[in-house]
Parts: C-alpha cells; structure tokens; sequence
C-alpha cells in the first residue's frame, strides 16, 4: 500500500518503492491522484467512469500526492503567488513556469497554495508532489495523462482512442509516450477549452537521480511548450544543474527565483512565526511572564530565520511540542545570539530536548540510526520490533520538530539537513557514526531473527501443500509475521551490503545460516516474497563472506543451489521446504543433510543407489513469446540473466526463472534484431545495439528508456550487419559486417570514430574487447582471426590461419593475451595475440557455436550441436568435463564469479542455469549401463531376467535384489533373447548382423548356432522341453534348430513376403506363430515346417505375437496401434481390435490364466487388457521415457517386466494399492494423488528416476527412487 508521511516537508503517496518486504512495487492510485473532482466540462459521469477504470489499467499510474502540505498563510508570499497567478492566466508566455529555491525557501509551500486556489477555481488538472529515492521517472507521463483524463471526459476520450490504435506502451521511449500521452490527446481537445488548466509538478529535483531523469527532463523541457497554450506547467525544483540546463530556451520556460534574503521573505517568516506563536499563545498552554518582552522575542526569532522557512517552522514545532516547558523552549531560542543556522538550531533543540546521559544517548542513536539507515521508513512499533525494546516512542515523541512521527506509522525526518548534521556534528553527543551504526542494524536483525525464527512458524497443518491452500492464510502471516520480522527478512542483507567484512558479524552470519535458514524461506514463502529475495541475498551473502570462511561459503552456495532448484514448489508453499526440498536434495546437499531432522514424515523418499549430480540448475521456458535471437549474459552481481527475443530484451531472474523486466523495445525495433548488449557496472543500466545501427540504453529496474542514438547519417548502411560488440568502458561499439569491415561508433555521440577496420576477405562473424579495451579479435567466414590495435586502429597481428572452416565464435582470455577460437569446422584453437602461435587445439564432436574463457581464465567452455563440454586451461591432457545436453548450444555466458554458466539452446526457446563447478562427479557407477533394451526374457523359476541390448550386450538380472549377475560383450547389436523352458543357464539370441547364438551363462563363450547374414529379428525356445530353438529374420524367413544334434530341425520356413518381425510357440509345442512387415499372421506345423494358415486382419505391419497359455488363443500387435486376439484353431479375431494405444504394438503376452493381455508400446507405456472384451483393466503404466520394446509376465500373473529404449528394465506389480499411494507425476513436475490433490514437486532432472506408483523396482540403473506415502 502506498503511505504517507505528514508534516511540513512531507513526503507524499510514492509510484515505485521498495515495501517492507524489499520488493519493487508499482503503487496504482488509491481513489486517485489529486486532481480536480468537479470538471468544468459538461460530462456524462458513467461513460466517463468506464474510461477511467480501462485506463487505469491501461496507464498503471502512481500516487504522488501530496495531502499533508501546508499551505501559505494569508497574506504571506502575496508578490510571489501573484506573479504565478498572473502567468497561469496570460496569453504569450510560455506555459511552463519554473520555481527555483534553495532548500527551506519555501517552493512546496507555495506550489500547494497555488494548486489548491486553482482545484478550488476547478482548473486543476494535476498536483505530483515527488520524494528523494521513492519517485520513479518512468511513471510520471502516464500519471499526468491519467490526472487529465480524470479531470475531463473529452481527454479521457481522446487518450482511450490513442492507447487503442497504439498497443501495449509499456517498453515505448519516453519521446513517444510523451506524443501518444499528452501532445496527440491534449491538442485534440485544445479547442474546446476556454480558461487555463494547471498541472504542478512539485520537487521535481526529487524525481530519481540526475541519471534516471535525464530523460524525462528532457522530454518534458522539449515537450511541454509544444503543447497548446492553455496547458500551465508549474514545476518547482531546487537549482540543481540537470534541472538548469544551460540550453534552456526563456522563450520556452519562464523562471521565477526565490530569494530567502528579500524583504518579502523576512517580513512573510515574521508573519509566520506570529501568526503560530500568537495562535499558541491564545490556546492558554502557553504561559508567558509580564515582564518578558513577547513582541520583542518574534522579533529576534524572525531575524535570526534570515528569511528561511525550514528554519521557522522547525523552530515553531520544536517551541510547541510536548506542553511542559513551551516557554522555556521559547527563551531559549531567542536568548541564544550563536543560534543563527540550521545546524545551530538542530543543536539547541537537541540539547534542550534530552539530557544526554550515556542512557539517553544510546537510546537516541539506536532508533534514529533506523529512520536514517532503515532501507524503507518503519513505524516506532518496527523499531521497537527489531530493537527488542520500547524505547522508540520514548525518544520520538520529543523530535516533531525534528522527524514526522506519529505512532504506529512510518517515521521520516523533516528535513534532508537533519540527517546531513546527524553525519557531521562529530564532537557532538548526538552524533552517529554511520559505520558503526550500520553495521549494528546488521547485528541486531540476525541477532532478532536467530531469535524468533522458527520451524512452521505460522502452526499450518502438514495436510496443506500450497499456501494458498491454508483458509486463513492471511490472518496467521498477521498473527505470527509482524511487519518488523517481515522486514529484517527481506532487508537483512541489503543492511549486509553497507558494511565490510568483520569477524564478528560472520560468527552472526554463520549461526543464523546453520540454525534458521530454513525458517527463513518460510517466511519469505509466506509473504509471497520469496522469488524476490532469496537469491540475491544468498549470493551477495557468498560474496560478503568470500575466502574468509570456506565453509560457510560452501553451505551458503548449496542453500542458493537448492532454493533456485526448488523456487517453484517453495515459493507457493510453505510446506515444500520440508518435503520436496529436504527429502529430494539427497546426501550431496549440504543443506538437506543439516536440515535433516525437519524432514517431513508425511513422505518417504527411498534412494536406490547413488544419486547423480546435476549440473543443470534451472531450465527458465522462455517459449515462442519470448524466443530469443541468441543475445545472453549475466548481470555484473549474477542475480539476473539477460536475453533478447523478438519482442524486445527480457530480464530473467537468475534464481527462480521469472521474467522480472521486459520485452523492453524501442519503437522501430522490428527493422532490426539485438546484435550485441552489455550491463553498465552498477547492473541497473545496459546499452543495446540493434542490426539496424541504433544504441539504446535501458534502466532495466523501472523498464525506461533512458537514451537512443542512431549510428551515422544512413541507417541503411547496417542492413548487412553480423556482428557487433561494445568495449568494456561502454564508450565504444564495433559492427562487423558482411563486406569484410568493420565500424567503431562513439556510444556517446553516436558518430563513427576512425577509418574503417579493413582485412578480412569475406563475413565478420564473432567479435571480442580484451578486458583492457586496448585489442580487439575478430573472427570471419573466410576461416582466419585478426587482432587489432584500437589505439592505433589498425591490425596488430593477423591474420591468423589454422582453422579449415568459418569461425564461429572469438573470447579473449581473462589476462588479455590470448584468444579463443571456435569454428564450424570442430575446432577449438587458443592463440597468443602477439605472435599468433597456436597455443592449444581440441578437437570436438562437432561444429562449435559458442566458446568462452572462465572469469578466472582456468576453463574453456564450448557448446555446438547436442555437446557442451569444459576443459581446464593448464592440464591439456585432461579430459574435458562433459555436460548432458539434448539440444544444439547457441550461447554460452559465465556469471562474474564463474560458479554458474548459462546456455541457450538452437531454437532459442530455452536457457539452462547451470553449475559450473569442476570434477566433482562423485561415485563411480555400480556397473557400466546397458544400452537401448530390445528384448527381455524371464528365466523359468522366475529369479533371473535377460536383456538384450542394440549396443550389443546381453545382461543377466537378479529379479529379488536388481543387481546385475552377469554380462556378455558382442560385436552387434542384440535384437532377441529367450530362455530355454527347462534350463535355467540357457539363453538363446539373434544379433543384428544374422548370427544366432546359445549361451551356457555358467561360462563366457556363447556357441554360434546360425548365420546367415540377415538381421535376426526374433527368436524363441520351443515348450516343454526346450529341444528346438525359432528364429525370424529380415531375409522373409524362419529356421529351425535342433539343440540336442545342433543342426537345423527342418529347412527354412518360407511364405511371408516381408520381414519377419515376431515368433511364437504353442504351449505345447506343436504349432509356431510368426508376424511379418507383409500384414500377416502365419501358424506353421514345426516338425514339418508346413504352413498351416495365414490370418489377415491387421492394416498395416504385425511387430508381435503371443500365444495364450492354453494354446485356445493368439494375440497379435502391429503398427497401426491396435491389438488382435484370433482364435488359434480357426483363425477367426474373436476380439478387438483393441485400441489405447497412442503409437506402435511392439510387445504382447497373456497373463498365465489367459484373462489378460499385456502389451508395450512405442508410446512409452505399457497396458494391462481384458483378453476377452478388450477394456483396459488399469491406466497406462507410465514410466520409461522411450519405447516400451519388450514385456512378459511373472507366474503368479500379479507382477510383469517391460524393457525400453531407455536403456531400463522395470517390474511392475498389479495388486492393489492404498488410495494415497496411487498417485501420478504431472507435466508440470507436480505429483498428484488419486483425487487430483498435490503431495510434492520433483525437479525435473529426477523424472527419469522416479518409480510410477506400480513400479517396483528398476534395473539397469545406477540409482532410482521411490516415493511413499506415510503419516505423521
């Protein structure tokens, strides 16, 4: 909520402040801004409503109001207000009247005079009364338009018509909005007014900093004469440079100078100090002796004023403050002959007000060090609240003179000059050390939150999963958060950042991070203030603490890691610290393994196996809406990421993924896309260059325009850019384009400085500034590399030629002596800039796209097509460190402390956030994994599967423990296994390049049984005795072998015209199914190798078959994604086609009683059917994340294996589950019981490792989890 802050120099309701929580907030109007409520125009009231309300919505307007000033006395400032009176209504001045003065003169005393005369006049279109660090320029446009709008329907009118053909304004430069806001809508309307209208911008020295108004002062000093005359602009200012530019036009804005030393102004402060004290006097509080001369004593009062109105009014409020001793207060202050300034008048206040005992002046120095210092005004409860103490009402109720204080509201000091003497008046018992102090607000918060921080602070229930959830949310963060706690929350480390490292404050630091941090994102959760703070804050504090406490360090970079991993599910509920972040993070978290003990019990997470680091922080959706053309980089402090896209440059919070500001885009930016960006040292600002040759500068925090400039008189001539770059000073920026040259601007004036840069034979590709701004490399299509001297605009060394292929991507190294090179070609080159000496060359898998040095110069990073890959700069021979990608790199970008990189793939739709720590890879595997599975087999007791794999393995499981019991290598990949019947050490398997083997697993050998040259596709043992073994192949054709005499039982079994895809045995023997590409089912008679029937009924390719275990009935899957069941005698379908399926049949069998059937798919499930009326009996059994190639059913006909292309085999159960185990994994990483209620978020990167509910176990995997349900 916006807030004000009462009293003679009040501040008024602000637009962009920071509220008790820290948070950037775009204040609207609060039954809005101060204008006239009575047009003087002929309005119908409910057409006039429904505009306001739509633009409001449109305009976003702030409150600068300015309710609590005083007004002039009658008869006071009469000249004064007389020449702007006359000015408001002349004809051929200029419509803008600038009020000059010094601080204390007066100026808001007079605007707010003039401003009420005119609203009573009904020609006050807008009053904006603007504060030091609260008042943002980029809304003061908007806010003057919506103050007109309200004032006059015709207005209103006009400016809806405008905003409806023009489209979002958000990210529009200040020049246009200017145009679309007031000039197009003002001078519609012009015509049908007939007296003046007065807008007042008051303090207007006060709007932002010099930097940030710059261009709102110049707008409004260009725009405003241009706007019809009838429109007066007061603006009232201190003489400040930047708000007295030496270009300003008398023929465009009248001055008007206040003096505090004319007769005027000392015979008006006289009349003012009478005018209270007489006022005072005749309240009868004020007790006054016959002797004392009273005349005499206003009289020495208003001299010793000099004229100044700040000095009166402090002396009027300090003289009738609390009623005891007003007269002495009086006396005191015409009797002393020294009090003759501010500083003076401070001082005899303050030594009149308190003693100034030890007591008194630490009370003193702790609650004023708060109203100085505090990063947004507190209200004396807050003070009390931080300082664990009562005292601030003690001390306040004294200094109204001094600060605007009214209990329970927030608390400021009158005057900017009271804080300047508080800083400066050493040898002064009142005096506060601004160091000290700061650094005792840090004490004292991590000392109050080490305090009453807590676990489950707000007493929710477990049973709430999102805060939103919790009925009186509200009420309980009222209850249990005052706004005092909620304030060092958010505020602690800005506190942190005034002040250096200290022993002392770390030994804080370290016990409130090892004992409340988590309590700490609770309340940050809360208070829907945790994407908003966390990651800044534990960054800044890695940064504070530094190498000076390693370990802290250590566990303050893994809180970061965790809370941007888990800012989703945390920052919408509270609960999720102690379920998906502490059961989830697993042993290599620091935090999750302090924490421990806070672990929710609700949930169990099994961890089966060692869990694998994940270098991928966060994956941020950019989505087609905001599809970048390949800009990225971090800010200077690596708390947001910057991006372009098509509709402008996007802010991204680096720690919880949100756009934070943006798509920011100038007003011709579809006539070129963003070349090149770099932030200005302090992070608020950047300056951009366009394709189309203009530079921008932008303040990201208030989403402003702040200057463009178009390069050269021919913007046509960039047409053909490529590349571009800015050199680190940011005065300078290089186009390389596609005529072999290169351009160098000046940023500042926008012209081109030096003589073309000539050398290169075809593209300029990539560019790159040494860190020193003295080189430049540029790399080119024409495959070389050239260094230049921008000192002396010409080629120090070059061109460099080792690369085959174009260069893509140039980065010069940390120490400004080398250059890294990549190029389409797959090589990575370091040179040394001097010689040209090829320093280093790596070969990669591919074309690199994006190569860039470490910060610290230790590591290269590379990215290209489906690899990213990092090697150490020192040890050559060192294997790089392998990043899993599965997209195309097209950028790559280091935050300034290197700990973390970001990379923005081909399509430019997604950015990763990625850890950029070195070889830490823990564990070794458990075994080396097994490729994409084919095929599955189930050894007869059940104890063992087989897994035959394309890579060409074959691994023999353990069903009971998931181990792997055996391996066997090949040369080809396995596309079929089955185990013999009888004999449990006895596989069969067919390989891609046509050989057919049986394997005794008791030793290493596989004996070779066929080949014939042709891809085996399937393979089977004959029932019950397991005497012959069945192969399909890729030739059309079926053989036959007979193990016992190992010769082929009978010749090849012909008939199918294509491929033969599947095989199967009748359970007793005597008939063998066979599936073909050719659409048709065939049984054949085995001893004779007769063809007995062929089934049509499939559309399209039959890729499986199965026999019931009674022999009654075949099942049959295809391609077209359906399920066959004939019956096995004559060949009839007698059910089906079954459909469910979303992709190819691969896999079928019958349950071992003939009531089900189980199939896989290459839709990644597996299903459960009906054998008789086809109705699936269960959902999809989802959980591989490629196709389901393989199944087969356990005995007992309640358990079944699947194997996939993702490389795992996994046994399911088909018994009942509890309700509240039966849940599911959302899309969007959200795991939602039965009923659809959420239970927990699981990071993306442990999706694959997630058991579905129904899934008990997993092979081929070094590590997996589980998730149970238990109860608390």
């Amino acid at each position: 909520m916006p807030y004000n802050l009462p009293g003679s120099s009040s501040t008024g309701n602000i637009s962009n402040y920071y509220d008790i929580a820290g948070k950037q907030t775009n204040t609207t109007i609060q039954g809005g801004v101060n204008v006239q409520e009575l047009n003087v125009f002929n309005q119908h009231s409910n057409i006039h409503d429904a505009l306001i309300s739509g633009l409001k919505k449109k305009l976003n307007p702030s409150d600068f109001s300015g309710d609590d000033l005083s007004e002039c006395l009658e008869n006071t400032r009469k000249q004064t207000l007389q020449r702007i009176y006359d000015w408001v209504n002349a004809e051929g001045c200029p419509n803008v009247l600038l009020l000059i003065g010094a601080a204390g003169t007066g100026k808001s005393t007079i605007a707010t005079t003039v401003a009420g005369e005119y609203q009573k006049r009904g020609q006050l279109g807008c009053y904006m009364f603007f504060v030091r660090g609260k008042s943002d320029p980029g809304s003061v446009l908007q806010t003057i338009a919506y103050s007109l709008a309200v004032y006059n329907q015709s207005i209103a009118e006009s400016l809806a018509d405008k905003l409806r053909s023009s489209g979002d304004i958000g990210s529009s430069s200040l020049k246009t909005k200017f145009e679309l806001l007031l000039q197009i809508p003002l001078s519609t309307v012009a015509a049908n007014a007939d007296s003046p209208i007065l807008i007042v911008l008051d303090a207007l020295d006060e709007c932002g900093t010099p930097e940030t108004r710059q261009k709102l002062i110049n707008v409004l000093y260009h725009g405003l004469p241009s706007l019809p005359s009838n429109y007066r602009f007061l603006v009232t200012a201190r003489p400040e440079g930047d708000i007295l530019p030496t270009s300003l036009s008398p023929l465009s804005v009248h001055k008007l100078e206040l003096d505090h030393n004319t007769e005027e102004n000392r015979r008006d402060v006289h009349t003012y100090i009478r005018y209270e004290l007489d006022k005072l006097k005749e309240s009868k509080t004020f007790v006054i002796p016959r002797i004392w001369e009273w005349d005499e004593g206003i009289q020495r009062l208003a001299n010793t004023a000099d004229g100044l109105f700040i000095w009166a009014s402090t002396a009027v409020k300090f003289i009738s403050g609390k009623k005891i001793g007003r007269f002495q207060r009086l006396k005191n202050l015409v009797e002393n002959r020294n009090t003759l300034d501010l500083s003076k008048l401070y001082a005899a206040i303050l030594e009149y007000t308190f003693s100034w005992d030890e007591e008194e002046k630490e009370a003193f120095v702790r609650v004023l060090s708060f109203i100085l210092f505090s990063k947004l005004p507190l209200s004396d409860e807050s003070i009390n609240g931080i300082l664990g103490d009562d005292i601030a009402p003690g001390i306040l109720s004294y200094l109204r003179s001094l600060v605007v204080y009214e209990p329970g509201n927030p608390i400021a000091i009158r005057h900017v000059s009271f804080y300047d003497y508080l800083l400066s008046c050493k040898e002064r018992p009142w005096y506060i050390d601004a160091n000290v102090q700061k650094t005792c607000i840090v004490s004292k918060c991590l000392e109050r939150m080490t305090n009453l921080l807590k676990h489950n602070i707000c007493n929710i229930s477990s049973n709430f999963v999102l805060n939103a959830d919790v009925p009186d949310i509200d009420s309980r963060v009222t209850q249990y958060i005052p706004p005092f706690l909620k304030y060092m929350c958010c505020n602690w480390v800005r506190h942190l950042q005034d002040v250096p490292y200290s022993r002392e404050l770390c030994s804080q630091l370290r016990s409130f991070v090892y004992n409340q941090l988590l309590f700490w994102f609770e309340i940050l959760s809360l208070t829907n203030t945790f994407n908003d703070h966390v990651g800044p804050a534990l960054l800044f504090a890695v940064k504070w603490v530094g190498n000076n406490d390693p370990e802290l360090s250590s566990f303050l970079k893994d809180a970061h890691l965790q809370a941007s991993i888990y800012s989703e599910p945390i920052s919408k509920g509270v609960s999720q610290i102690y379920t998906s972040l502490l059961l989830l993070a697993g042993e290599g978290s620091l935090i999750s393994g302090h924490y421990t003990q806070y672990a929710s019990t609700r949930y169990q997470i099994d961890y089966i196996g060692r869990k694998p680091r994940n270098d991928c922080i966060k994956t941020i959706q950019a989505g087609d809406e905001y599809e970048s053309t390949g800009l990225l980089l971090f800010s200077p402090d690596g708390t947001r990421i910057l991006s372009d896209s098509k509709r402008g440059i996007c802010v991204w919070d680096a720690t919880s993924g949100e756009l934070i500001a943006g798509p920011l885009a100038g007003d011709d930016e579809s006539n070129g896309s963003v070349l090149t960006a770099a932030y200005l040292p302090d992070g608020r600002y950047i300056v951009v260059a366009s394709r189309n040759g203009i530079i921008r500068q932008w303040d990201i925090l208030a989403n402003l325009l702040v200057w463009e400039k178009i390069t050269g008189t021919k913007r046509e001539s960039f047409n053909w850019v490529i590349s571009a770059v800015f050199s680190p000073d940011r005065k300078s920026v290089v186009f390389g384009n596609d005529r072999e040259m290169l351009q160098v601007w000046n940023v500042d004036t926008g012209t081109q400085d030096g003589e073309w840069l000539e050398g290169h034979t075809n593209y300029v590709t990539c560019l790159s500034f040494s860190p020193d701004g003295k080189y430049l490399a540029s790399g080119s299509y024409d495959t070389t590399i050239m260094i230049w001297d921008m000192d002396k605009r010409g080629v120090l060394a070059g061109p460099f030629k080792k690369h085959t292929q174009s260069v893509t991507a140039v980065d010069f190294s940390p120490c400004g002596t080398n250059v890294v090179s990549g190029s389409s070609g797959g090589t990575i080159l370091i040179w040394n800039i001097f010689t040209g000496e090829v320093l280093r060359e790596i070969i990669c898998e591919g074309e690199v796209k994006s190569v860039t040095y470490s910060p610290n110069g230790l590591f290269i990073l590379a990215g290209g097509e489906k690899w990213m890959s990092m090697w150490t700069v020192i040890n050559t021979t060192a294997a790089p460190k392998v990043f899993q990608v599965d997209e195309d790199i097209q950028r790559l970008s280091f935050s300034s402390d290197g700990s973390r990189f970001v990379s923005m793939n081909t399509d430019c739709d997604k950015i990763h956030v990625w850890d950029a720590s070195w070889g830490v890879e823990g564990k070794k595997k458990m075994f080396e994994e097994q490729g994409e599975i084919e095929s599955i087999a189930l050894s007869p007791s059940g104890k063992f599967i087989a897994s035959g794999s394309r890579e060409g393995s074959i691994y023999l499981w353990d069903v009971l423990t998931s181990e792997l019991v055996k391996k066997l290598r090949l040369n080809s990949g396995v596309e079929s296994v089955a185990y013999s019947p009888i004999n449990e050490q006895l596989i069969a398997f067919g390989s891609a390049d046509g050989t057919v083997r049986v394997w005794d697993v008791t030793n290493d050998e596989p004996l070779t049984i066929g080949n014939h040259g042709n891809e085996v596709t399937s393979i089977v043992f004959s029932p019950p005795d397991g005497n012959h073994v069945a192969w399909g192949s890729s030739n059309n054709t079926i053989c036959i072998w007979n193990v016992e005499q190992k010769k082929l039982a009978v010749g090849s079994l012909t008939g199918h015209t294509d491929h033969v895809l599947a095989l199967a045995y009748s359970p007793d023997g005597k008939r063998l199914v066979s599936s073909s590409f050719d659409k048709t089912v065939r049984i054949w008679k085995p001893k004779t190798g007769h063809l007995l029937s062929t089934l049509r009924g499939h559309s399209t390719w039959v890729v499986s078959i199965a026999y019931s275990f009674d022999g009654l009935r075949i099942v049959s899957g295809s391609f077209d994604n359906t399920i066959l069941v004939w019956n096995a005698q004559t060949g009839q379908i007698i059910s089906g086609p079954i459909t469910g399926h979303d992709a190819t049949v691969k896999s079928v069998c019958f349950s071992p009683d003939g009531n089900r059937i189980l199939s896989g798919s290459s839709d990644n499930t597996a299903r459960v059917w009906d054998a008789i009326t086809g109705e699936p009996l269960f959902p999809p059994f989802s959980g591989h994340t490629s196709y389901v190639n393989s199944v087969c059913f356990f005995s007992d006909g309640r358990r079944f294996a699947t194997g996939s292309n993702d490389g795992t085999i996994r046994i399911w159960t088909l018994d009942t589950i509890p309700n509240d185990n039966n849940w599911e994994l959302r899309d969007d990483s959200w795991v939602v019981s039965k009923n659809g209620k959420l239970v927990m978020w699981i990071p993306e990167d442990l999706h694959r490792y997630l058991c579905p509910c129904r899934n008990i176990s997993v092979f081929n995997r070094s590590f997996y989890l589980k998730l149970h349900f238990g109860t608390e």
